[in-house]
């Protein structure tokens, strides 16, 4: 047995637990219950990296039912986690297209298009999100650092801004976020300016 192979017999104790439990204890019909499972087994598939296989079977969920939204979401998200943004975004549209109003599409839509540098559609999706969600920070921030990136800087101070002001702990990244070396040098070039 490969390390993969064990690794994914130990993630999916939980999983087959939870489906027991299910079956056992709760309350939810079998068409659900199977639900959770096959999302529970494409889970553990993606933990293990085993990308085809959890794609497989959630497009056997969507199968039945093709408009599911948590399905579309994940599997948005599977190609995303792996840097194959051109492959999300089918995913994540058709999210927007099922829910309009699923805030988590636009945002995850927009970051595909962040990162692959279409900035202007970026904007374009974060527009739509911040209309009916005008405090979702993450968004706010995001359409700061696009305006950025396309030379608008004032507009990107307004969105940057905007996301402080919906932040009652103070704790909103800009830019690169995770670097706390280049968060310190561009705070230094702000405070020059």
């Amino acid at each position: 047995m490969t390390w993969r192979g064990i690794q994914a017999f130990f993630y999916m104790i939980p999983v087959i637990w939870s489906l027991l439990k299910d079956l056992i204890w709760e309350e939810f019909s079998f068409e659900e219950i199977i639900t959770h499972y096959t999302i529970g087994k494409a889970n553990v598939y993606d933990r293990v990296n085993l990308l085809e296989r959890s794609v497989k079977v959630y497009k056997e969920i969507l199968k039945g039912d093709p408009n599911r939204v948590p399905v579309l979401f994940n599997l948005g998200g599977l190609y995303y986690r792996r840097g194959m943004y051109e492959s999300a975004i089918p995913y994540y549209e058709k999210v927007i297209r099922t829910n309009p109003k699923h805030y988590q599409g636009h945002y995850w839509l927009a970051m595909c298009y962040f990162n692959l540098q279409r900035y202007y559609v970026a904007i374009n999706t974060l527009e739509e999100v911040i209309e009916f969600l005008p405090t979702f920070k993450d968004a706010l921030n995001l359409i700061g650092e696009c305006y950025e990136r396309i030379g608008q800087g004032a507009k990107a101070e307004h969105y940057y801004l905007k996301a402080i002001r919906t932040d009652p702990l103070g704790i909103i990244i800009h830019g690169e976020g995770v670097n706390a070396e280049s968060q310190g040098k561009k705070r230094e070039e702000r405070i020059k300016h």
